[in-house]
C-alpha cells in the first residue's frame, strides 16, 4: 500500500486550518483477492488427486472452494457424516495447498 499526503481542513474555535494527514491508497489487489471468482485446478495434502472448481472468496489464510468432484470425494471418506448436509460449502486454508492452477485471459498475463 501507498501513502499520500493530503490536507484536511480542521476548526478550532473560528480559524479553519489545513492539516496534513496520511491516507493510505490501496495497492493493486493480492494474488489471493485476485483469485475469488476463478476456474481452478488445486491439489491438497488430503487427496492423493487434484480437483477442479471455482474459488468463491478468500481471506488470509484460505479460501471457499465450490467443487462437486471434491464434495463427492469428501463424502466417500467421511461416510455418513456428511449424509444429511445438502449443499456443503469447502473451506481450504493455503497451508493445505500443494500447487494451483488458474488461467488469467492473455492480455492481463501479458502485462504482469
Amino acid at each position: 500500500m501507498s501513502k499520500q499526503y493530503c490536507l484536511r481542513r480542521r476548526r478550532h474555535g473560528n480559524l479553519v486550518m489545513a492539516v496534513p494527514t496520511i491516507m493510505s491508497l490501496p495497492g493493486p489487489p493480492s494474488f489471493k483477492a485476485r483469485l475469488a471468482g476463478k476456474r481452478v485446478i488445486v491439489k491438497v495434502s488430503l487427496f492423493s488427486r487434484a480437483f477442479s472448481g471455482t474459488v468463491a472468496a478468500t481471506d488470509e489464510t484460505g479460501f471457499c472452494f465450490l467443487s462437486e468432484e471434491m464434495v463427492g470425494a469428501l463424502r466417500e471418506s467421511t461416510g455418513s457424516l456428511m449424509a444429511n448436509m445438502d449443499a456443503p460449502s469447502i473451506y481450504l486454508p493455503f497451508s493445505t495447498l500443494e500447487w494451483l492452477v488458474y488461467s488469467e485471459p492473455k492480455a492481463a498475463a501479458a502485462s504482469a
